[in-house]
């Protein structure tokens, strides 16, 4: 079903009245609405276009041309922006909102080659090498002490493994870097490269406890530079070598590669460059 206050979404279109922007948009509506499988939840325009059901598990406004069309450039994305800039709205229990639009999206949904190929051509936001750079160092080169403040003892910036219940943060960082090591089925000498060091936790631990040679590759100042002074204070540093470096400038051949935590920086047209 696809209507407008008074009328079908057609007859709407069709009238003089519309302006071509609404027009466009009301077809786009649809158009998303049956890439989403057709969810019963009803979603409204600012002109009173709309599609679902009006018994829906609730209704979703929309109430800007802006938060429309971007919505199918990134959805995951921007349906949250809308959502905090109040440009979208919802009528009814958001996560039964959303549970149903999840139910309903059909296999493959979010992966149109018309989609990726738009998303790549529109975004700006390119993870080149130099924003790549600039963007590592606004965010961990504030200063090694803040993060003190409230990381673990190793200065791990990574999810923890919990073994139980009652362990300590420092406990489930060092279980993470253990259970790590153990899918990697290192064996002593091995070579190892990982790319994104953060502070150096997981490359010390895997010389300190493994035996492989370690080159870890990072482009924050302050945290090489604190990987590389653990590094010498262990006495590891013949065995453990930090580079200052992207991870696209990865060379040579190893016998494991890990990074842990990386894809948030990495990009995702640069996902298989990392693989």
């Amino acid at each position: 079903m696809i209507s407008s206050q008074g009328g079908g979404m057609a007859e709407r279109a069709a009238h003089t009245s519309l302006s071509l922007v609404d027009q466009a948009s009301a077809k786009l509506l649809y158009a998303i609405y049956a890439r989403i499988g057709r969810p019963h939840v009803r979603i409204e325009l600012w002109n009173g276009a709309n599609v679902g059901p009006s018994d829906g598990v609730g209704r979703i406004l929309i109430k800007t041309p802006r938060a429309l069309w971007k919505l199918p450039l990134n959805p995951n994305l921007h349906f949250g922006d809308a959502y905090v800039r109040r440009e979208i709205e919802i009528e009814g229990d958001l996560i039964a909102v959303l549970t149903e639009i999840y139910r309903a999206l059909p296999p493959g949904a979010d992966r149109s080659p018309v989609r990726k190929w738009t998303y790549r051509f529109i975004n700006p936001r390119r993870n080149t090498l130099g924003k790549a750079r600039k963007n590592i160092h606004a965010h961990y080169d504030l200063g090694n002490d803040f993060y003190r403040l409230w990381l673990d003892r190793e200065m791990v910036y990574t999810c923890a493994y919990y073994e139980h219940e009652a362990a300590t943060l420092e406990e489930a960082q060092l279980a993470k870097m253990h259970h790590v090591c153990r899918k990697l089925r290192l064996r002593p000498g091995e070579r190892v490269v990982e790319a994104g060091c953060g502070w150096g936790a997981l490359a010390l631990h895997m010389a300190r406890h493994y035996g492989v040679r370690v080159r870890a590759f990072n482009i924050s100042h302050e945290q090489i530079s604190h990987a590389r002074e653990r590094a010498r204070a262990e006495g590891l540093a013949d065995r453990v070598e930090f580079i200052e470096d992207d991870y696209r400038n990865i060379h040579g051949t190893y016998d494991a590669f890990v990074s842990v935590g990386m894809l948030e920086h990495v990009g995702r047209e640069h996902y298989e460059d990392l693989g």
